[in-house]
């Protein structure tokens, strides 16, 4: 059975990711939260700490953004 999935995961869509996008990729992507428990979480999804709020850094959601990380690349 397994818990329930988060509202706001649901609503952006969140998923298996493309080789391309995903998670690791975005500006909303935070990979250290806390320093007691090593788990990746999403600005978008929440920032509080629990199991409902980690994400894979392979998925990705609607609100997948990685315009800061094209910049860096261009070199701007």
């Amino acid at each position: 059975m397994g818990a329930p999935t988060l509202k706001k995961k649901k609503e952006l869509n969140y998923r298996r990711g493309q080789t391309s996008r995903h998670c690791s990729g975005c500006d909303f992507f935070v990979k250290s939260f806390s320093a007691i428990d090593h788990h990746s979480v999403c600005r978008k999804i929440g920032l509080k700490p629990g199991r409902a709020f980690r994400i894979n850094p392979n998925n990705q959601c609607d609100a997948f953004d990685n315009t800061n990380g094209l910049k860096r690349l261009k070199g701007e």
